[in-house]
């Protein structure tokens, strides 16, 4: 075992100053998960006496889920002011529910267009998720010329690496600064299930890994206490209509 040795705070130029120059540029749901990383390298040093250095960490709430997504109207507008090479890539994430970086490394050797799908492997939660295509999803890639491989959305013939200049232009444009790119598959789920659809399809739709997960979107879901109510009320309408059934009997039997 080497010598220890003291990380001085000027390392990181304090912890909380990491912190406030990372507020302005990620969510805070990120800089709590940059944190945790940081406390395990730390703690791993410290347990191998590599390190004494023991930082201050600072104490963040955990965000609310991010309920953000585009009305009809909203894509209209960011679809058309939006780059040619990004508006079949914003309007396929709408349609599938896909990540950002599921969506740049999409590759045309996953799209199966005779089938209606489309497989995103290795997701961010490990996992490949299949996703059956809705009528314009298709057309947006029969637009894009199908390729038996390559990537399946270029910029210049190459793959797009970066969008954030291109989107954060066209959200300008649209008037609707507040929107991020994973908002776009915020739409899928929310549309979903205004839709009517159950939140465990939904889940496995766009890759979630539990039903707490897209718990978020319950609230949206069509009138949903008036639908099970409705249920109760035929079930007993027609214990009911048996139960009268029952007495005519016993009256005409005496």
């Amino acid at each position: 075992m080497g010598a220890a040795f003291h990380m001085p705070l000027s390392t990181f130029g304090t912890v909380q100053t990491l912190v406030d120059e990372r507020l302005g540029t990620v969510s805070t749901g990120s800089i709590i998960r940059d944190l945790a990383l940081i406390k395990a390298i730390i703690n791993k040093a410290r347990s191998e006496e590599l390190t004494n250095f023991v930082p201050n960490f600072p104490r963040l709430k955990t965000p609310k889920p991010r309920n953000r997504w585009l009305t009809v109207r909203e894509e209209a507008r960011l679809f058309a002011a939006a780059a040619p090479h990004l508006k079949s890539l914003i309007r396929f994430a709408v349609d599938t529910g896909g990540r950002r970086g599921e969506l740049l490394r999409l590759d045309w050797r996953y799209v199966d267009l005779d089938q209606k799908r489309v497989a995103f492997p290795d997701t961010k939660n490990g996992e490949d998720r299949s996703v059956r295509l809705c009528k314009r999803a298709e057309q947006t890639l029969r637009d894009l010329g199908p390729k038996d491989s390559g990537p399946v959305f270029t910029f210049q013939g190459k793959a797009i690496k970066c969008i954030k200049k291109g989107f954060d232009a066209a959200r300008t444009r649209a008037s609707v600064e507040d929107i991020r790119f994973h908002d776009l598959r915020h739409t899928f789920a929310s549309r979903l299930v205004q839709g009517g659809v159950l939140l465990y399809e939904v889940m496995n739709l766009t890759g979630h890994k539990s039903l707490e997960m897209v718990q978020r979107y319950a609230h949206l879901a069509p009138d949903f206490q008036t639908r099970a109510i409705s249920v109760l009320d035929d079930l007993c309408h027609d214990l009911v209509t048996v139960e009268e059934s029952g007495n005519s009997e016993k009256a005409l039997s005496h």
